[in-house]
């Protein structure tokens, strides 16, 4: 009897009724996804310090003559040096999916042996894996691309400003850290928010795929959860952390999706076995 026929029977039966232990992404992951941005970002800091800040200090003592092209020459090899960067970025990206692919598998199926005595590795092949690595690395890949180009974009429009104003080159120097220390904490919350859509991704596919129709909403509960009173975000709606404990159809997503799917949710779904 293949699983999926096993799940059949079991639900008829209605013997008995078990939730999987959650599996959540880790900090790992996280840090693994984030490395190559921090790495990019400091490149491009670099790159700023040795051409774009000369290049605006001289554009500013240049500006009465209306000669920026020394500036504008230097931003451009900005954006285009960041596009070709990122693009470098792809295969470690990969690697990182897929190396938490394979620790989600195990995860998910210790779970289950430790639950049913059954062990999946020989009887479930879940479809849709490699295409979901794949789509992983081309969303990382956008959202980075994003990130570096709107670093570029700000910098040039707060420096042109800075420029027209008369600002000192320390006021530049300013401008120019401040704009990193932003870029750094979005890279900081992309990395965490697509760990775990990833994450929540492969806990779907692998339920699915053996045949579990429901699972049960889990929170981190920490004071990070969406509409926890106490925490920090106590009237975010809808609320995650009315969620916690309760039960969910994969075929009838909340409002807001499946857990990991709403941005920057950090919460799992148990799956719920009956034999």
């Amino acid at each position: 009897m293949n699983i999926q026929a096993w799940m059949r029977e079991a639900r008829t039966t209605k013997r008995k009724r078990v939730v999987l232990r959650p599996i959540p992404a880790t900090v790992a992951f996280e840090a693994a996804l984030l490395a190559p941005t921090n790495r990019l970002l400091r490149r491009m800091a670099e790159q700023v310090a040795q051409d774009v800040l000369p290049a605006a200090i001289s554009a500013k003592a240049q500006m009465m003559r209306d000669d920026l092209n020394w500036f504008e020459r230097a931003m451009r090899a900005l954006r285009d040096f960041a596009d070709g960067f990122v693009d470098g970025l792809r295969s470690e990206w990969r690697d990182a999916f897929g190396s938490e692919e394979e620790r989600n598998r195990r995860r998910f199926n210790e779970a289950v042996r430790s639950a049913i005595g059954i062990d999946l590795g020989a009887v479930i092949q879940a479809e849709g894996i490699g295409n979901t690595i794949d789509a992983a690395v081309l969303r990382n890949v956008s959202l980075v691309r994003g990130l570096s180009q709107d670093v570029a974009r700000r910098l040039s429009a707060k420096l042109l400003g800075a420029l027209t104003r008369g600002l000192n080159n320390r006021e530049i120097e300013r401008i120019i850290s401040s704009e990193f220390g932003i870029a750094r904490r979005r890279a900081k919350l992309i990395a965490r928010d697509q760990a775990a859509s990833f994450n929540g991704d492969m806990n779907r596919i692998r339920q699915q795929a053996m045949g579990v129709t429901e699972y049960v909403w889990s929170t981190s509960l920490d004071e990070r959860v969406r509409g926890n009173p106490e925490g920090r975000y106590p009237n975010a709606r809808p609320s995650h952390w009315d969620r916690e404990g309760k039960t969910f159809k994969w075929s009838s997503p909340p409002q807001d999706g499946h857990p990991g799917q709403p941005i920057n949710c950090r919460c799992t779904a148990r799956a719920v076995i009956v034999f």
